[in-house]
């Protein structure tokens, strides 16, 4: 029985090459991991649920099949499979060898599924049983953490998230990603921007009609709910929607545990541990007050985000369209995909700078999201804020991110540029 089904795990034992439809688009991360195929650290790659993982890791498979390395030395193991999920590790290990001696890449996906698995796979690495070790998780803290604490030194980090727009673009059929040939497009992708933001980048769900899309996105969530937090942390299930239902509601906002524990009717501690749980399933993410004081970045309010706009969209209360939101949102996680330390900014008189971009000691960019500003009213605060904190900060100028509108203005001194968000999602 396990053999058969490691076997299900693995076609390309029998076809000789990776399915096409397994390998989808090509995901950025996956080139980002094929540069470090010379180390022989373990690569373990996170993601909160369906955004990608086990594709990227197909792609790296598919890549090593493509540079020479034999298909059956080549293991995939899913850890959501029930069978394979029951068995210990060393019978797994032993059927493997059954079937291949020569196996030599390991690839575990949603290893967080099985007890002891840190242990089983350092001692792997240890002793060289294999020259590749791939592993995949939906859970933060517990690959983060855990990897960290016993495979310290021995492993590389890899973060999967839903589609950037260039990889959206990709999927609905955009092969010529090339800058003169996005340009020319303009109009074409600011219905493609708007759609992008309205959708999200799930890949399951880009491209679906409303009721497919809203389906597909309230099974996601309802199954990282029940799966990665209830039956994980014992959480209640109605108190861990209530309380998600609110922060995807306030992305972008500031909050406190106070309010939220108030909003839900639950006690300050109880809020606390749930968004906690929130966070460890990548459903969630935080961005800290910008302070020089360690301390003050702790204890002022944070503000949230969610990992995908189109999920927020699907499960949050929306009384009104808030596309101002989900531009910030995707500035955001496209901050995320780039590795860039972020945090806000808030000057004691209330002026506030979305994002703060930091590169070592240094504050390097400073970027507020600001979807119309045909107000006059609304450019005069924008550039307040961001002249403000560009001298605070000691910079020459800003950058205000927008629907369309590129021009640059100077005041008071301070150099700011208004550009369109989607050439800067696109890098142009």
């Amino acid at each position: 029985m396990l053999e058969q089904n490691i076997r299900q795990w693995n076609p390309w034992w029998a076809e000789k090459r990776i399915p096409p439809g397994l390998t989808g688009i090509r995901r950025e991360v996956t080139d980002s991991i094929i540069k470090t195929l010379g180390t022989a650290h373990i690569k373990d790659i996170i993601g909160v649920r369906r955004s990608g993982k086990t594709t990227v890791l197909y792609q790296v498979a598919e890549h090593l099949i493509n540079s020479g390395v034999p298909p059956n030395n080549i293991v995939f193991l899913n850890f959501d499979d029930p069978t394979i999920n029951a068995t210990p590790l060393d019978t797994i290990l032993t059927d493997i060898y059954k079937i291949n001696p020569d196996i030599s890449y390991l690839f575990l996906d949603e290893i967080q599924q099985k007890d002891g698995w840190e242990q089983w796979v350092r001692v792997l690495y240890d002793t060289k049983r294999f020259s590749q070790i791939f592993l995949s998780g939906s859970s933060a803290s517990l690959l983060s953490y855990d990897i960290g604490r016993v495979l310290s030194g021995r492993h590389i980090t890899f973060e999967v998230m839903p589609l950037s727009f260039t990889e959206y673009l990709r999927l609905k059929g955009w092969d010529d990603l090339e800058p003169d040939n996005l340009i020319y497009n303009r109009e074409k992708l600011l219905h493609y921007q708007n759609a992008y933001l309205e959708e999200g980048g799930f890949p399951e769900s880009v491209g679906m009609d409303k009721f497919n899309h809203k389906k597909i996105l309230t099974m996601l969530y309802n199954d990282i709910i029940a799966r990665d937090i209830t039956s994980r942390f014992g959480a209640s299930y109605g108190v861990t929607g209530r309380i998600c239902q609110l922060m995807l509601t306030n992305t972008t906002g500031e909050y406190s545990f106070n309010s939220i524990a108030k909003a839900s009717h639950v006690a300050v501690e109880t809020a606390e541990k749930y968004i906690g749980y929130l966070k460890e399933s990548l459903l969630i993410m935080d961005l800290p007050l910008f302070s020089y004081k360690l301390k003050s970045q702790f204890k002022q309010n944070k503000k949230t985000y969610a990992i995908d706009t189109g999920l927020r969209n699907e499960v949050s209360f929306r009384f009104a369209p808030d596309i101002g939101k989900l531009a910030e949102n995707a500035v955001f996680l496209e901050l995320k995909r780039r590795s860039d330390e972020v945090f806000y900014w808030k000057s004691k008189s209330g002026l506030e700078v979305d994002f703060v971009v930091k590169n070592g000691q240094d504050v390097q960019t400073l970027i507020q999201v600001s979807w119309n500003v045909q107000n006059k009213k609304t450019r005069l605060r924008e550039e307040r804020s961001l002249c403000h904190a560009c001298k605070e900060f000691g910079l020459a100028g800003g950058m205000i991110l927008t629907e369309d509108v590129e021009e640059i203005v100077e005041t008071d001194g301070v150099t700011i540029r208004y550009y369109p968000l989607w050439k800067w999602l696109l890098r142009l």
